[in-house]
């Protein structure tokens, strides 16, 4: 294997093709697999507690500590012996940088930088991109820092945490299993941040669209969904986040569990069935019980709703199939309606029934309620 190429593989510096170059001869070699976890742990010594400082690596440096313990053929004595002297080596030079307090992600930023496909799009590490054709699809992240792609071995990532972005485009949907084992159902129109593998002081990502999230107890780490406008702060529970800038719209329903989040007064415990609202327009919040079903059922194809205005479905459908509806009848904007829509079915399909629940003579075949617009 070249030794440059090697390199830049455990630097992030090289492209996704040369990972998965390195991935296919590390997976049916094990001398070469045992040789990079060995360079990894040289790797994941110089970034200590990368995680929680923001430190300045002299690369120059890391590159020398490598090429030192790199040689041809070697044995496992010579080489467990260059491993702990990188290791010392790594260590001593860390020991006199200058530590810093952790800079605030700026993760608006972050979204703000992704370009919007039309195709669900993973960026890993803030510049490589690997964009799915489905529909939908489940990712997900191994304690070994590997990034599966439906069961698919994608890229090895780095396990000291690198901040990964997953754009979830209108008319899609995804799934995403983070590397604690917590697991989020990602709705159409939907960011998440996250890193690669967490910190061991918490777990935190950011939101923008909806997502439910199943996350896993962790008494010792904290989870956090940091969002435009509000924060929610669990320790393993099931719950619904919907965060909409267009609306100016913040809302979570808990489903079990336990989680804080910070109200205009205080922190706000809620309890299972509770739903929070917050208006970022108004500034208005409101607590209320709820069956949490109504938030939930999109996770399995379903949309339900009760006594709900006609505009906020219509513009919920607009996300899922990713069209523009046009409301010929303003009138009926406000009308309050109940039912449950399968999301399975074409757009067309779904707009005669919410239709045929507005109106009880609506004939498809004559209708002058609506117009679908492609985007």
């Amino acid at each position: 294997m070249d030794d440059d190429l090697l390199i830049r593989f455990i630097l992030e510096e090289c492209s996704i093709e040369e990972k998965r170059q390195v991935l296919r001869l590390v997976e049916s070699d094990e001398k070469y697999r045992r040789y990079l976890n060995e360079l990894q742990s040289v790797w994941a010594s110089v970034q200590i507690d990368r995680a929680m400082q923001k430190e300045k690596v002299d690369r120059k440096q890391v590159r020398l500590i490598m090429k030192k313990i790199r040689k041809k053929q070697p044995n496992r004595i010579q080489l467990s012996f260059s491993i702990a002297c990188g290791i010392a080596a790594a260590i001593c030079l860390f020991l006199f940088l200058p530590f810093t307090k952790k800079d605030k992600i700026d993760y608006e930023k972050i979204v703000s930088g992704i370009t919007n496909q039309k195709e669900i799009t993973l960026t890993v590490g803030g510049d490589e991109q690997i964009k799915l054709m489905d529909s939908s699809a489940v990712i997900s992240y191994t304690n070994k820092g590997q990034v599966l792609i439906n069961d698919t071995l994608a890229v090895q990532e780095e396990v000291a945490a690198e901040l990964n972005t997953i754009h979830v485009p209108y008319g899609k949907r995804s799934i995403l299993i983070l590397s604690d084992g917590s697991k989020i159902h990602l709705n159409s129109g939907t960011y998440l941040v996250y890193p690669s593998a967490f910190s061991s002081r918490q777990r935190e990502v950011y939101l923008e669209g909806e997502a439910y999230f199943e996350v896993m107890k962790d008494p010792n780490r904290k989870f956090i969904v940091k969002t435009v406008y509000k924060s929610v702060e669990v320790v393993g529970t099931q719950f619904n986040i919907w965060v909409d800038k267009t609306t100016n719209r913040f809302e979570t329903v808990l489903v079990s569990g336990k989680v804080n989040l910070d109200g205009n007064t205080g922190k706000i415990e809620l309890v299972p069935s509770q739903l929070y609202t917050y208006s970022n327009t108004t500034g208005e919040e409101n607590l209320q019980m709820v069956d949490v079903n109504y938030y939930t059922s999109w996770i399995n194809g379903v949309m339900r709703f009760n006594r709900e205005p006609l505009s906020k479905i219509l513009y919920k459908l607009e996300k899922v199939y990713n069209i523009k509806i046009k409301l010929l009848k303003s009138e009926y904007k406000n009308h309050l309606i109940s039912g449950s829509l399968d999301l399975r079915n074409s757009a067309d399909e779904t707009l005669d029934v919410v239709m045929h629940i507005l109106v009880s003579h609506y004939d498809p075949q004559r209708q002058t309620f609506y117009q679908i617009e492609k985007k």
